[in-house]
This record gives C-alpha cells, structure tokens and sequence, in this order.
C-alpha cells in the first residue's frame, strides 16, 4: 500500500510540510488512460478509425466513466456523506482519493458517453459500432487490471479477514498500513478486531477534572509492531511523531465556549481549527493546561467541553500518506524515546489483485480468440461475462453491504451484466453474419492514411 508514491517540492504552504503528492491511485489512473488510449489507436486501425478519431473516444468514455463510477459511489455509501448541500456534495465529488469509484458505475457512465460520442461524432464515420466494440473489449480488461493495482496502493476494495493459519491464502494476505488505510473504521471501530495502533489506553478519569489526560498504555498486543517497538503498559506518552503529546480541549460552538476558549488562549493555550463550528484549544505540556484550566473554573464554570491529547487526534484523523508512528513514554520517571513503528491491518484477501490477475487472463483469452470470433461484437459480450462471473465470485470475498436477497449491490450489477452479454449475444447471433459459416462480411472502411494521422 502507497497512497502516496512520491511528493514534488512545490506548493509546500499548500500541502505541507513535503510538497504536492502524487498518489498511487491517481497515477494509476493515469497509466490506465494513456496504455489504453496509445494501444487502443492501434488496434483502431484495423476497423478503420482515425488514431485521432479513437483518442477523442477514449476522452469521452474515460471522463463520463469516472462520473459514472464516483456517482454511484456516492450512492451506494450515502452515509460517508453528511453534507448534503450542492457545494457540499460538489467538493466530496471531487475527492475520489478518500475511496472511491465503483466500476459497474463506470460501465453506465462510459455507456452514456458511448452514446453521446455516436450521436455526435461516429455516425458521421463510416465505422462499425461493433467492430469498434471488439477493438475496446480488451482494453476494457487491461484497463480494469492496472487500476485495480491502483486500488491495492490506495487500500481500498479490500477484502474480508484472511485466516491464515486456517489455510493458504492465495497471493498471500494483504496486510495494509493500518492508520491510513480505508478498512480501518470496520476493523476497529465496528467488528473490533484490532486495536488502532496495537495497544490499547487506559480510560481517563473524567471525575477528577485535574487528571491528567494524556495517554497511559493499558495493554500492548503481543507480537505486535508496537510490541516490538517497546511500547509497554504503563507507559505514558508524551510525544507523536516528533512533538509533545499536548492536551486538547474542544468546546461546542456558542458565545459561553468563545469565552472560555479565550481566558484558555490567554493563559498559554492556541486555538486550532475544528469541524463543525467547534473550538479547539491546544497545549503542548500538561503544566500549562493545568493552571489554564485552574484559572478558568476559577472564574467561571464555563461550558461543557471534551479533553484529550494530540495521540488520540492524530490516530482519529490520520494524514494521508503517512503510516509510521513515533512514540517517546515517560517511564520510571524518565523520558524514553521508542523504535518507529507502523501498526498494521489483519490479514485480508488482496480482493484488488484478484482481479488484476482474472483481468490480464482474460485479455490473454480475448486476444487469442479475436481471429476466431464468430460475429462482430462477441468480444464485448466474452469480457461482459467473464467480468460478470469475476466479480460475483471476488465480491463474496470483500466486506459489502447486502442490498437484497443477501447480494452486494455489485453482485446484483454482476447478474444484470450477465443477463444483458447473454441477450446481446442472442440478438447478435441472429443479426450479424456469421465467420464461422463463411457467410460475407461487411467490408470495413479503408485504413486512414498518413494525411489524416494525427499531428
């Protein structure tokens, strides 16, 4: 898993602190478009389609295939989304990074900008939309192969907990940098199968409102990264990654929080930007805060409000990119500086690879029996169900919600793509003169010549 394959260092006040990244899902993506796009024009020749013809269609079907799959996306976990606003579902749009894309989305919006891109442009060209369909099937595999290697770098399309002590686990299980990755809400916070960073803390003592409330390990999982680390129980943590595990007030929006937040600015603490109207305070030693917060129920009662540490509001808010850990415990009365570590996630199926691997035998199968194809068009409908079958069984194999009758929405998409290749291949056997019977064929236009290539 690399979300983030590299940073250029430009824009540092953008994106701090190393510059603008370049995530693997995204340069995937773009592998995709271009090994598609460049092979594509090849293979458009043998119809008799412009090379410049067939970029315009790869355009049209790419970006209309990238609404497709990120609308529905949206649709499917409508719950990842709270605002609800125009703006605010314009901007998640836009995020695709955060996960993600669903494919059978992509199918729809790439038939959408199919269509338009007949209407506009290839009916003005002497050009067989199924033949033009058998040049795009493999392309369609070979592309679904490099991004879906996209979503193992992203860490997401996971699949479910692999057991490997229970039996070989083909391709081995993925074991993902576990605070950046997409699976870590459901393996820790809804199935609870693992902790966030390996150990666990002590629950703070919210009577005691002196208490300090930094970080005390309660227990440490044995074998883990942060066992390995030497995270011990008992220890308190006192520094993250390089800076003092500070205390963290937040206050709810209102006029008495403002007030309160600013007798606790003024007696040592900064304000820091939270969601939702919210007042964060932070400080970076527990001294300071105390006699802030002294200071402050000694003038007034003030509002309710939350303490925690800069710990517990890095792991819940992880940045991107990042996976390692660097602790620093006070213990015996001393400061001491651990090992860096990265906690991972249990094993799961490497469901991404799966299917690179299904893809790239499937366009191996699609090359090998172009010369053999009975009728125009039986490509489109060969990659239609062997991505059907694919992705039915693959989708057993990831952690999905039902939608009905105990199928994945994916699942169902996978029936009704099924369903539609077996009907198409009915109208197509029917329709389209058949190699097999030496019946003629429709003579394709003349390949285009030097003039019309692109410049």
């Amino acid at each position: 898993m690399r979300q983030v394959l590299f940073t250029v260092p430009i824009l540092k006040d953008t994106f701090s602190p190393d510059g603008l990244p370049v995530y693997g899902f995204g340069a995937m993506l773009f592998v995709t478009f271009i090994v598609v796009t460049w092979w594509g024009s090849v293979r458009a020749k043998k119809i008799g389609m412009e090379p410049a013809r067939f970029q315009d269609f790869a355009i049209w079907v790419f970006i209309s295939g990238i609404i497709g799959a990120r609308v529905l996306y949206m649709i499917q976990y409508a719950h990842q989304f709270p605002d609800r606003s125009f703006a605010g579902l314009l901007a998640a749009f836009f995020r695709i990074w955060e996960g993600g894309i669903i494919f059978y989305g992509s199918a729809l919006g790439g038939a959408i900008g199919y269509g338009l891109f007949y209407w506009f442009v290839m009916r003005r060209l002497n050009i067989s939309g199924w033949r033009l369909a058998d040049v795009v099937a493999p392309l369609l595999a070979l592309g679904l192969a490099i991004g879906r290697i996209g979503c193992y770098l992203n860490g997401c399309c996971w699949g479910q907990v692999a057991c490997e002590e229970c039996g070989n686990v083909p391709l081995g299980a993925a074991h993902f940098p576990l605070l950046p990755a997409h699976a870590r809400v459901q393996l820790v916070a809804e199935k609870q199968l693992q902790t966030t960073t390996g150990f666990t803390v002590r629950p703070r003592d919210y009577d005691n409102p002196l208490a300090d409330p930094r970080a005390v390990v309660a227990a440490v999982e044995p074998g883990s990264p942060a066992a390995l680390a030497g995270v011990r129980p008992g220890d308190r943590v006192v520094q993250v990654n390089g800076r003092p595990n500070g205390v963290v007030v937040e206050f709810p929006a209102g006029e008495r929080a403002a007030a309160a937040a600013t007798a606790l600015k003024a007696a040592g603490g900064t304000e820091a930007p939270a969601a939702g109207g919210r007042l964060r305070i932070l400080f970076d030693d527990f001294p300071t805060y105390l006699k802030a917060r002294v200071a402050a129920d000694r003038e007034s009662a003030g509002p309710a409000f939350s303490v925690s540490d800069r710990l517990d509001e890095l792991v819940r808010d992880w940045p991107r990119g990042k996976s390692e850990l660097v602790l620093a415990v006070e213990r015996d009365g001393r400061v001491v500086e651990l090992l860096p570590f990265t906690p991972r996630t249990v094993g799961l199926y490497p469901t991404q690879l799966y299917e690179t691997v299904s893809m790239l035998l499937l366009v191996a199968f699609l090359l090998a029996y172009y010369p053999y194809r009975r009728h125009d068009g039986q490509l489109l409908v060969l990659v239609m169900l062997g991505y059907a079958v694919h992705r039915f069984i693959n989708e057993s194999l990831r952690i999905e919600p039902a939608v009905g009758g105990g199928l994945t929405l994916s699942q169902w998409g996978s029936v009704i793509v099924f369903a539609a290749a077996v009907g198409m291949e009915v109208f197509l056997w029917r329709a389209m003169p058949s190699r097999w019977k030496g019946e003629p064929q429709p003579a394709p236009p003349p390949p285009p010549g030097p003039a019309s290539s692109p410049a």
